[in-house]
């Protein structure tokens, strides 16, 4: 099974509920850890929400672990070295840790482990401007088809590439129009081995 009958599958939910159901254990204590820091560092609310666009365009409101010391959320992230984020924040964000809490929208069905990351208002206009019309139908169709993932291809690559640039963008239509017309189990699977491989070196590195 592959593609779109793989992403809509009741397959792939099973494997959702069964990851996250796995990893809650350490991703929810995790979290915790993370949002405490963050109000040891400013004292301000740890937890951040954001409105996102989720499966059919339909938007959500996603909640995660606050990295910034300010701004409204209403514009792109620029990666883990955001000038924005606070010390701790960068931490949080260099290891996915800041994610971790989106645990809880795989249980509620808004989210899947793997796919293409949730889109901001802000995302799209930015791919509208840089993408060919026949190309930006076809990657807006990719990236909502299903849920959208914890983690995706996207996520993993574009590591090392400058946020918000015009090889950032292409690259993310690629690799999202790929997770979306070449998503199986093994491609999920290796998205999720690929980040836990990024995440471990982070944190050896760190240590």
């Amino acid at each position: 099974m592959t593609g779109p009958a793989w992403t809509l599958s009741a397959e792939k939910r099973t494997l959702d509920l069964l990851i996250a159901t796995a990893l809650s254990p350490v991703y929810v204590p995790t979290a915790a850890v993370g949002a405490a820091l963050m109000f040891l560092e400013d004292g301000r609310a740890p937890i951040f929400r954001q409105w996102r666009i989720g499966r059919d365009g339909v938007p959500f409101k996603l909640v995660h672990v606050r990295t910034m010391r300010d701004g409204k959320g209403l514009d792109a992230s620029l990666g883990s070295n955001d000038p924005r984020a606070s010390r701790r924040g960068r931490i949080l964000r260099k290891g996915t840790f800041d994610q971790f809490l989106e645990v809880h929208h795989v249980f509620r069905g808004h989210m899947s482990m793997a796919n293409p990351r949730p889109l901001l208002e802000f995302d799209r206009e930015l791919m509208r401007e840089v993408l060919p019309r026949s190309v930006y139908k076809e990657w807006s169709w990719a990236a909502t088809i299903g849920r959208p993932g914890m983690y995706s291809t996207f996520g993993n690559v574009s590591i090392g590439l400058e946020p918000l640039s015009e090889e950032f963008l292409l690259r993310r239509s690629e690799c999202d129009i790929q997770d979306a017309h070449c998503a199986s189990l093994e491609r999920d699977l290796k998205i999720l081995s690929d980040t836990a491989k990024i995440g471990w070196s982070f944190v050896s590195r760190a240590s």
